[in-house]
């Protein structure tokens, strides 16, 4: 991988970089860019970033990024304060919070679309007329009625409607299950590797986490 070049970056952007770390780590210590995070993710916050840095000097944020991508000291030290941003527990629980409501709407129309129960007014009226049209001819139709998965998204939906507290946690370790898999499986019960062991699959080490890496 590339490293830079033996003289290093040039002056002006190596204050850059500097600048960028110590406003990424001030963001660290405050609470404002939380909420927005939590909706739109951590990119748009670290764009915002680079151009209050970068354009009162003339520079192109894009400039910057090209430069630490070649220089994988640079790159490590930016990716840091990211993951630091990411882990703060505040964002966490929001990030937790939407996806349990996201999931309990996923998991409503899937009901709705397997044994014709209608969702709640408050998942109804999400969706468009076309949309509620479409669901209720698939409904209708009985084709997406599955034994076996319904009794997961039922068991999923009571766990959200006395409170939420176990969805979202392994059913046999007790460990939070990825959001990034709740977000495919809404109605899992275990993380991957507990649900491995479940069906007698060969396991494998430990997911891991997800990269902050936007260049």
């Amino acid at each position: 991988m590339t490293t830079g070049s033996p003289e290093g970056p040039p002056p002006q952007w190596l204050e850059v970089h500097r600048t960028v770390l110590s406003t990424l780590d001030a963001l660290a210590s405050s609470t404002g860019w939380i909420a927005t995070a939590a909706n739109v993710g951590i990119e748009p916050i670290f764009e915002r970033v680079l151009q209050q840095v970068c354009e009162p000097r003339g520079l192109a944020p894009e400039t910057y990024i090209e430069l630490i991508t070649k220089d994988l000291r640079l790159r490590a030290e930016v990716q840091s304060r990211l993951g630091r941003l990411m882990e703060n527990p505040a964002l966490v629980k929001m990030r937790r919070e939407a996806q349990r409501r996201e999931a309990e709407h996923q998991l409503h129309v899937l009901r709705y679309v397997m044994t014709g129960h209608r969702p709640p007014d408050w998942v109804w009226s999400s969706l468009d007329e076309e949309q509620q049209n479409q669901l209720q001819d698939v409904a209708d139709s009985g084709e997406d009625r599955d034994p076996v998965l319904q009794p997961r998204v039922e068991r999923a939906l009571q766990k959200l409607a006395s409170g939420g507290a176990t969805y979202g946690q392994c059913e046999d370790c007790g460990t939070p299950i990825l959001l990034e898999r709740l977000q495919l499986v809404p109605w899992a019960e275990c993380c991957a590797s507990c649900q491995r062991k479940r069906e007698g699959v060969p396991d494998q080490p430990p997911e891991p986490a997800v990269s902050v890496i936007y260049f």
